[in-house]
């Protein structure tokens, strides 16, 4: 700022005949020049301490800048998180009212015969919770609401367990809708699926409920973790069921042969080719699959929100950290201007030492008068 705030200087033209030169005696120009000097020095030393006064300032109001760009940048990344944790919940429907208020298995159910059947194994024992709110928002809030007779059961690799022998009355006052939730939370726990291996047996399961003078479930909502690994028993399963609906008449005129809707709740399965071919083709065309990946995104979403709340403490921290320190910027500005006024008065008095010290380095003999 010195370098360019160059006070106009007569001395690159000090020899020419074009400047004025007025005649001072070397007393007067000595007295001046102690007068500039000390004046100079003054002035270099108010210089410093402005120069000085400025830096200081300017430190704290860089350490203000650095915090309020952390806000700034934390307070972006927050945001943008936020967006992306909001695109991932509409992506994967968690919050939708379709699967809040209503069941993954489905939207409608047949007014009667509907079976309801869960696998019990340990790898279903994982996913308890879940598969317990789907049957009981499907009991509520659609068998409870449009159907009459239903049924539910469990089935492992060791059987079949049902709840009552045969389709049962929801209004029944001894075995109706109140008495099957109060099965089903005994029958689907961790101290019962957990000892129970995988895979259960579908075929056995499949054919209980087909036997010959066993009425035809009309709709069958099926709750399971994954297809069987063991690709023979998956291929009896899906023969069987082939055939089934191919030989059998439907229980509804014009209706389907035993649609299956299913829900799979191991959610890395989804990803296999082979599991959504099992699924689609035991579904049948009428039913439905679906695999649940709610507690797979219920926990990356966690991480998310868990990222921001972190965020969130660390612009308190800086917010109280911005609240101790004092915007400075307008006084950095006007000592900026002050710096400049005085090293431009600086350079002028240099300017004008340096010409009161020509003065007396070139001084020329006084001529004599002429004589008269």
């Amino acid at each position: 700022e010195r370098e360019a705030l160059k006070a106009p200087s007569m001395m690159k033209n000090i020899d020419s005949e074009e400047v004025v030169k007025k005649r001072w005696t070397r007393k007067e120009i000595t007295e001046l020049q102690k007068y500039l000097k000390s004046q100079t020095k003054q002035a270099n030393k108010r210089s410093g301490q402005f120069l000085k006064q400025l830096e200081k300032k300017e430190k704290k109001e860089n350490k203000r800048q650095t915090v309020l760009n952390q806000i700034a940048t934390l307070s972006d990344n927050m945001s943008e998180e936020l967006k992306s944790s909001h695109r991932f919940v509409d992506k994967q429907q968690l919050f939708d009212k379709r699967y809040m208020i209503g069941t993954k298995l489905g939207e409608t159910a047949p007014r009667n015969n509907v079976l309801i059947v869960v696998e019990a194994s340990e790898r279903q024992a994982l996913y308890i919770d879940e598969t317990k709110d789907e049957v009981q928002k499907l009991l509520n809030n659609i068998i409870n609401e449009t159907g009459e007779t239903f049924n539910i059961a469990t089935f492992s690799s060791s059987g079949v367990t049902t709840w009552c022998p045969t389709y049962q009355n929801k209004d029944d006052p001894k075995k109706g809708l109140a008495e099957s939730l109060k099965w089903m939370n005994k029958a689907v726990n961790a101290r019962v699926l957990t000892p129970q291996p995988f895979p259960p047996d579908y075929l056995g399961m499949l054919g209980k409920f087909t036997a010959e003078g066993v009425p035809l479930p009309h709709h069958i909502f099926l709750c399971v973790s994954g297809k069987p690994e063991d690709s023979g028993a998956a291929d009896e399963a899906l023969e069987f069921i082939r055939e089934l609906r191919a030989t059998r008449r439907p229980p509804v005129k014009n209706g389907p042969v035993v649609p299956i809707n299913i829900v799979a709740f191991n959610h890395e399965l989804a990803r296999e080719p082979e599991q959504l071919e099992f699924f689609k083709e035991l579904a049948g065309e009428h039913g439905s699959i679906m695999f649940d990946t709610s507690q797979d995104d219920l926990r990356a979403l966690d991480m998310m929100l868990k990222s921001v709340a972190t965020k969130t403490k660390q612009l308190a921290k800086l917010n109280k950290k911005l609240d101790k320190l004092e915007d400075l910027s307008e006084q950095c500005d006007a000592d900026r201007q002050l710096l400049q006024m005085q090293l431009a008065l600086q350079k002028l008095l240099d300017s004008d030492y340096e010409v009161v010290n020509w003065a007396l380095t070139v001084e020329q003999p006084v001529e004599k008068p002429p004589e008269t």
